[in-house]
């Protein structure tokens, strides 16, 4: 794994859960062949001539961009901001995934939800700082009505 970092700024509650899903330190290390790390290997460029290095910022994940025998990242380390939206994207869609599959599965037994969302938080690694709760409950609340107005519609 190589030390060459692209840095992502993210919500706290996004950041703190990535960064326990891939083993709970800094800089994450990406799985090999996860499809995080295939988007690294295939979107890294060389540095563009006119450009700085760029600098972990406050509220910035580093992720080590992984090493491939065709794609060495001390050459291709640079990361487009086209590149960092479609990686952040791609984060978000798997966290959820996985708070619809932790939530949805509950929210069926009529289970207190804002009991089960702490839970959700404390099993994924996310400390509440005043907005993550609020930041989850809402993106959960928001798939559940799409959801349920899909269903809506398969019955008509």
């Amino acid at each position: 794994m190589s030390e060459y970092c692209v840095y992502l700024k993210m919500p706290s509650y996004l950041r703190q859960w990535f960064i326990h899903q891939h083993g709970g330190s800094e800089p994450v290390k990406l799985n090999r062949c996860s499809p995080e790390s295939d988007l690294l290997r295939m979107s890294t460029i060389r540095m563009p001539d006119n450009i700085l290095p760029p600098r972990q910022q406050e509220g910035e994940v580093a992720i080590c961009i992984p090493y491939y025998k065709s794609h060495d990242p001390r050459t291709y380390n640079y990361l487009s901001k086209q590149g960092k939206e479609a990686l952040l994207e791609m984060i978000r869609g798997n966290f959820r995934v996985d708070l619809w599959n932790y939530l949805h599965t509950f929210d069926k037994y009529g289970q207190e939800l804002k009991q089960l969302t702490l839970l959700y938080m404390e099993l994924r690694g996310i400390k509440e700082d005043d907005s993550c709760y609020d930041s989850i409950s809402k993106i959960y609340q928001r798939q559940r009505d799409s959801y349920k107005k899909t269903l809506k519609r398969k019955k008509q």
